[in-house]
């Protein structure tokens, strides 16, 4: 029997589809991954950081939608690991700069290649133009609520959005 709400049956609602999807291609990823030391969040946080050379802290905080000071322990985690390295920001003493150390080059091409997997996997039975449109509707939707939190965020005086 399917739950029907005055905004139709939940399992077609783009808030719980999206959601499955992700939750099942995070663990999609972290069951290819295998790996005690690089979780799923962390592996997230690695792919942020080599789009985004010399990111800050507050930035990757908000990209993942927790805490600062949690991403801060991320960073310590990856740091260990020689994943990832602090660089002092030149302008302004009290940021750093978060880059991919070095030695990440093969764990992220390793990481990369498995996310192709995994991304295979979930575009299982899809034609080229059925992965075209899809993600084309995902940038749209991303835009258009990437454009509203802003506006959100200026209007509230919040530099997050939260």
């Amino acid at each position: 029997m399917t739950s029907q709400h005055a905004f139709g049956d939940d399992r077609r609602q783009i808030f719980y589809l999206m959601s499955d999807a992700l939750r099942l291609l995070r663990a999609e990823l972290a069951g290819r991954v295998r790996s005690r030391s690089l979780t799923p969040a962390l592996i997230r946080l690695l792919f942020y950081v080599q789009r985004h050379p010399g990111c800050r802290q507050v930035e990757i905080a908000d990209w993942l939608d927790i805490k600062p000071v949690t991403v801060g322990r991320m960073i310590d985690r990856l740091e260990k690991q020689q994943l990832v390295r602090r660089e002092d920001d030149p302008e302004d003493r009290r940021v750093s700069r978060v880059h991919l150390a070095a030695t990440a080059e093969p764990q992220m091409a390793h990481l990369e290649a498995l996310g192709a997997l995994a991304r295979e996997h979930a575009f299982q039975g899809f034609s080229p133009r059925e992965r075209d449109a899809l993600l084309n509707a995902l940038e749209r939707v991303r835009d258009n609520l990437s454009t509203d939190r802003a506006l959100l965020a200026r209007a509230s005086g919040s530099e997050h959005g939260r």
